[in-house]
């Protein structure tokens, strides 16, 4: 927004290559520092029998926090001797026994055939995330994320509806202020989100959002009665505060839906089961700037915003059937609804009560 106010601002015209060269930058620096600084997840590689992998981040991970004992980091027959004496005794989680069958497998498997077996595997699951009564808590939040996405899909135009409004203040101006509203909208969910909880907060931000709306719905149609080519200072005022509050709740809705949608599936399907609910919000999102669009075309700013505040109605209904997270422990796998199962917890008879190995790095790592 800061961006659009130096390059269009006054004429309203200017060089959009380069504002679009300048937006993209921040997404290229992102990209770099992440491919060089952040590492793969070790149980990413140890769910998938990439042991080897797997102790080399665990190692760089512990180095990085200050673990400088190289003599007794941990090494891969260590883990492997782990995993084994934990399936020996019974008490290795179905992860860890899953974990020894892959491994073994990937001994004897070329790379080409590993790599066609992790796609099959990562499609197959898709599919999980609707068996087993899983359905209960994917649909919802698909329909959480399509509700989010479509009252979100406003944003796009925030520009072109100032300046529908023939506002008095500049149209980029008023856009860089309504953005600033994300920064309070992140804090406030930042704070909130353990107090208040999850699913709360998702409702709270549809809800806001709403009424926001709803307030803006009114106040368009007001401006437009008034007949006039440049509305009177007030509105640019009452404009912007209403645009700044749809700005907060929706960061507050963003911010908990994710938070909720990460904890709600079992590790197993858990990066599956959010890419299918981001993926439901992203159909919904471009497939309604159609309709957004139309209305902005016929300059019916009042019918777009009042349409997205019962989007954002919708959306709160939709909240209230998803499942709470908050303080409730992250399993492996489903258990269909009866809560967690022990034999998948590590912190409930699992791998936490096998005899640890001396001055070993695995159990050094473990108590952190």
């Amino acid at each position: 927004s800061l961006w659009a106010v130096i390059v269009f601002k006054g004429s309203g015209s200017g060089n959009w290559r380069l504002f679009m060269f300048i937006n993209v930058m921040p997404t290229i620096i992102a990209a770099l520092l992440v491919r060089l600084f952040v590492p793969e997840s070790p149980r990413f590689y140890l769910c998938r029998g990439r042991l080897r992998e797997a102790v080399e981040i665990s190692n760089l991970l512990a180095v990085r926090m200050g673990f400088t004992d190289k003599d007794n980091l941990l090494t891969e027959e260590e883990l492997t001797q782990y995993l084994i004496r934990a399936k020996g005794i019974g008490q290795a989680s179905s992860r860890g026994r899953e974990t020894i069958q892959i491994n073994e497998i990937m001994q004897n498997e070329e790379k080409s055939e590993y790599v066609w077996r992790e796609i099959w595997t990562s499609l197959t699951s898709i599919g999980q995330v609707f068996t087993n009564g899983m359905y209960k808590v994917t649909i919802p939040l698909q329909f959480a994320y399509m509700s989010l996405t479509l009252v979100t899909g406003v944003s796009t135009w925030w520009t072109k509806i100032f300046q529908n409004l023939h506002l008095q203040t500049d149209a980029f101006t008023l856009s860089f202020y309504h953005t600033l509203g994300q920064i309070p909208g992140m804090m406030l969910a930042s704070g909130l989100i353990d107090l208040a909880g999850r699913k709360r907060l998702v409702i709270i931000g549809f809800g806001g959002g709403s009424i926001a709306l709803m307030f803006l719905s009114s106040t368009a149609k007001s401006i437009h009665s008034t007949g006039k080519d440049i509305a009177d200072g007030m509105y640019s005022v009452v404009v912007l505060g209403l645009a700044c509050f749809y700005s907060i709740f929706l960061s507050i809705g963003w911010l908990s839906i994710e938070c909720l949608s990460t904890e709600s599936f079992p590790t197993r399907v858990r990066s599956t089961g959010r890419g299918v609910c981001v993926a439901s919000g992203r159909i919904a999102g471009f497939s309604v700037q159609f309709m957004y669009g139309y209305y902005i075309n016929q300059n019916e700013i009042s019918t777009m915003l009042a349409m997205a505040s019962a989007l954002a109605v919708f959306g709160v209904i939709v909240a209230c059937q998803t499942t709470d997270t908050t303080n409730v422990d992250l399993q492996d796998h489903w258990d269909n609804g009866k809560g967690a199962d022990e034999t998948f917890d590590y912190d409930a008879n699992g791998v936490d009560e096998i005899p640890p190995k001396s001055n070993s790095f695995a159990d050094k790592k473990h108590k952190i």
